[in-house]
């Protein structure tokens, strides 16, 4: 579990900036439509500073997030995406999903991100102390991750935001193509990190 201030994401960790936009909860159940058509494209040769804000690249359907269904349970946290494509043509896949939730009197973030290879196509998942249970299916352009509540220490709400990537490489890649639900990288360095309206624990 961890605590942030304001900061740009990045590759790897990724971390986000802290304090977006709050709206009203909802019980047990987020499920919102992402727009088609919207990955963008970073060259990292000059660096990830040099990168952003990116370019549109309307016609990758690889990994353009179309929806996405989060469920917070008694027990466990829940999220389900559904691409317009998911296919094995780039070397590297990325899938975060990242939270925001409150705790000890502040807010906290964390991140689940399923990691993709050559290699490896099912992926394997990681969050800080905590086991990830995930799925990919390419036939059905979908993924799913699901961790236990208690992992978050069982909060009152969640919020939720993602970003989809596919690379190059794993380390050090020449190239980013990702997809959002809300922005994560900005040539703004006071920009703030938005997430979806609270999920209260059903």
């Amino acid at each position: 579990m961890r605590t942030r201030g304001l900061r740009l994401a990045a590759y790897g960790a990724m971390v986000g900036a802290a304090l977006g936009l709050a709206g009203p909860a909802s019980a047990g159940d987020l499920s919102t439509v992402d727009p088609a058509a919207d990955v963008r494209f970073y060259d990292l040769s000059h660096g990830i500073g040099a990168a952003v804000p990116g370019t549109e690249v309307p016609e990758q359907r690889n990994a353009d997030l179309r929806r996405f269904h989060v469920r917070y349970g008694e027990k466990r946290i829940q999220v389900v995406m559904k691409f317009r494509e998911l296919k094995r043509t780039r070397p590297v896949l990325m899938i975060e999903g990242r939270f925001r939730f409150p705790g000890g009197g502040q807010l906290n973030y964390e991140e689940a991100i399923v990691t993709a290879t050559r290699a490896n196509r099912s992926g394997t998942a990681r969050m800080t102390d905590c086991s990830v249970r995930h799925r990919i299916s390419y036939a059905r352009n979908r993924a799913r991750l699901s961790f236990p509540a208690r992992c978050f220490s069982s909060p009152r709400w969640i919020q939720f935001n993602a970003w989809i990537l596919t690379m190059d490489h794993k380390k050090e890649p020449s190239y980013l193509l990702g997809d959002h639900v809300f922005p994560v990288l900005s040539a703004n360095e006071s920009a703030v990190e938005q997430f979806t309206r609270r999920i209260r624990r059903s």
